[in-house]
């Protein structure tokens, strides 16, 4: 059995001693949880069975009373479904979420619209959304008949398409689906259900819940089953009946064969936790050296403040004696000479080119790993960058300035998370997050992962 399947042994998805308690009453108690790349997981419980609790402190919107997520073999504090959006996890409600008299193009983009400008006027490119929703939806094996039409006039199932394959197409790495055959013909769920092994072929990890057995057992590769805010176990597709399943989740006892080997596959879950932090190690320490060397930048401009403003004051009269020597904050130089030319070219391109387009792929490219030592040449243009007309070189200079981590960029940044575009929002949440482990909340701003509670 590989419930650990990432290539190195580490889940896509890996939540540990997850508890939830509302009050007195334990929604959830000491459950452990994984997803794979390329799996499909069935979760499920009777109604009250702590199921949709667990999506929930997954996708942010209910904090774990105790226990920890690692996410791609990270720890993280998921604080609002934005920040589980802008890590890659979605989730496809049973209302969708579309809005019907609108196109399905207009549906796929939501929040996301590309746009182009027009003199001093931003339009929507509408034939750009109609171009990319075709070729999208079309890559998991899904045809529309016009990428225009109103999603009112759509059935069910094609309404789940247009949901699934959004959350694919903009760079989800976790699905999570919620009842997403409820109310729909035996056709439209044939349909359903091949999406969501198109998903799978796609290499996300998808979560399906629902209360039809029938249905989730023709694609999944695991039951993970929960009974009052308790995990019952893990069982593999060849393991299991469709009977045996349904009876588990209605109380009854594990079958005798299985329960041995649930017990060791419980045990070696939870022994799964040195293995993750080990491996997380590097990255973790790497990560406080980041936050060290911001704290010590803090400090100094700190520092340098207090004596600028003693400096006015003595200036001005206010202390007596002689004036102190004035002190000189170092400001980093780049011998721009030195630069190789490809680094050079991007800064160029970025700066001048009237390209929209290409001055993103320039932003991108100077936030790439193998230009990371000459990164310092280009922070200044990449700041410069986040305040681009164009969303998409916004959106690649805070992906960018993420990447290389310097503390110059963490007030612009903030800056950004209250741009009009979403796609430029998400982008500076993800880059303070990745470059300068701060986390972003609508109810508590941003701070420091130490300094969230």
């Amino acid at each position: 059995m590989n419930m650990a399947g990432n290539g190195n042994g580490t889940p896509l998805v890996y939540m540990e001693r997850i508890t939830r308690r509302f009050g007195l009453i334990a929604a959830l108690e000491n459950v452990y949880f994984t997803v794979d790349r390329g799996e499909i997981v069935g979760l499920l419980g009777d109604n009250g069975a702590g199921k949709s609790t667990l999506i929930k402190v997954l996708t942010g919107v209910h904090p774990p009373t105790d226990g920890q997520i690692y996410f791609d073999g990270q720890p993280v504090r998921i604080t609002s479904p934005k920040v589980a959006r802008a890590m890659g996890i979605e989730t496809v409600y049973q209302d969708l979420a579309l809005v019907n008299l609108m196109s399905i193009a207009r549906n796929f983009f939501l929040g996301r619209e590309p746009t182009r400008r027009l003199g001093p006027f931003t339009l929507l490119d509408k034939e750009d959304m109609d171009e990319q929703t075709v070729h999208a939806l079309g890559d998991i094996g899904i045809e529309i008949r016009r990428p225009e039409e109103e999603v009112l006039r759509m059935s069910g199932g094609e309404r789940q398409s247009v949901a699934i394959g959004r959350a694919k197409h903009f760079g989800s790495k976790v699905l999570i689906l919620d009842e997403p055959t409820s109310a729909l013909s035996v056709g439209e769920t044939r349909k359903v259900l091949g999406y969501t092994q198109e998903a799978k072929k796609a290499d996300l990890g998808v979560i399906f819940i629902t209360h039809n057995i029938g249905h989730v057992y023709q694609v999944a590769d695991r039951f993970t089953i929960i009974s009052h805010g308790h995990k019952v176990g893990d069982f593999m597709k060849d393991e299991v009946s469709q009977e045996e399943i349904s009876n588990m989740i209605m109380g009854g006892p594990i079958p005798e064969r299985l329960r041995e080997i649930v017990a060791e596959r419980e045990a070696a879950l939870q022994r799964l936790h040195d293995q993750i932090a080990h491996r997380a190690a590097p990255l973790a320490v790497a990560r406080q050296a980041r936050v060290r060397r911001r704290n010590w930048a803090i400090v100094a401009v700190a520092l340098a403040a207090i004596l600028v403003i003693a400096g006015l004051l003595v200036s001005g009269g206010a202390f007596s004696g002689p004036e102190p020597t004035p002190t000189v904050t170092p400001v980093p130089t780049v011998d721009m000479a030195a630069l190789p030319q490809p680094v050079t070219d991007a800064i160029n391109q970025l700066q001048n080119d009237p390209d929209p387009g290409k001055r993103a792929i320039a932003a991108k490219m100077l936030g790439a790993d193998r230009f990371r030592e000459y990164s310092l040449a280009a922070v200044e243009p990449l700041i410069a960058a986040l305040q681009d007309g164009a969303f998409e070189v916004r959106a690649a200079a805070a992906w960018a300035l993420g990447k290389i981590g310097d503390p110059r960029a963490i007030e612009p940044l903030q800056v950004l998370l209250r741009d009009n575009y979403s796609p430029v929002r998400d982008a500076a949440a993800e880059a303070l997050m990745v470059g300068f482990d701060m986390y972003c909340s609508d109810a508590e701003g941003c701070k420091p992962k130490g300094a969230l509670h």
